[in-house]
């Protein structure tokens, strides 16, 4: 059973600690917390920022889903009972047995067979593959994942990329604050994908934009 200390805990920790306690809502079987910036829980209503809808976290498993604020989604706020929650999020087109994230662990991406660990080494002779000169200077380590700066000289106007280490998947992400602050702010692949379904609500963890090939060979040598 999840505890409102810890629910507020992880508020605190994904979008600041001076609001987590008002963010955070007990809905009964569920707390719900609000995922507005700070400025508008400080009575700056222009600030909000749209896309975002609430998060919702399964008091009893501690399953957490990120809701976007389409119109689909609304219906999912009216959920009363866990049982209500999983019909209606089957409704807007969540899968009710794959949450996000579960507090402490993620099921955002499920197990995969083939999944790989890429070591630097390949992802450098992955770059160098589409003619990014010295792409090793570019490249920054984050424990879960590869972070690569674009140049002017790789692409104007583009975001960074990251390759996540555990699968491969790599996400070719913009210029945009938010989504930066998806990549360069989140210490865990979890947080990620958390991060990320908060900025793109339609992004699916399971489907990278690309991947690594495994046991990639640099067509140059």
């Amino acid at each position: 059973m999840v505890s409102r200390d810890e629910v507020v805990a992880w508020a605190a920790g994904r979008f600041g600690d001076r609001h987590a306690e008002t963010r955070t809502v007990d809905g009964g079987f569920a707390f719900w917390v609000d995922t507005q910036p700070d400025t508008y829980h400080d009575g700056y209503p222009e600030t909000m920022a749209y896309g975002n809808g609430p998060v919702v976290i399964v008091k009893a498993t501690g399953e957490v889903w990120h809701l976007a604020s389409n119109p689909a989604t609304m219906p999912v706020l009216n959920a009363r009972s866990e049982a209500e929650l999983e019909e209606l999020l089957r409704e807007a087109s969540y899968n009710p047995d794959i949450p996000d994230e579960i507090l402490g662990e993620s099921r955002a991406e499920p197990p995969d067979p083939a999944a790989r660990k890429i070591e630097h080494p390949h992802l450098v002779r992955w770059l160098a593959s589409f003619g990014w000169a010295e792409p090793a200077c570019r490249i920054t380590d984050r424990t879960f994942a590869f972070v690569v700066e674009p140049t002017p000289a790789i692409a104007n106007g583009n975001g960074p990329i990251c390759v996540v280490k555990r699968t491969a998947g790599v996400w070719y992400l913009g210029t945009s604050p938010a989504v930066q602050a998806a990549v360069h702010q989140t210490r865990t692949e979890a947080e990620f994908y958390a991060a990320l379904r908060l900025v793109i609500p339609e992004a699916d963890p399971r489907v990278p934009h690309d991947r690594v090939p495994p046991r990639f060979a640099d067509p140059f040598r």
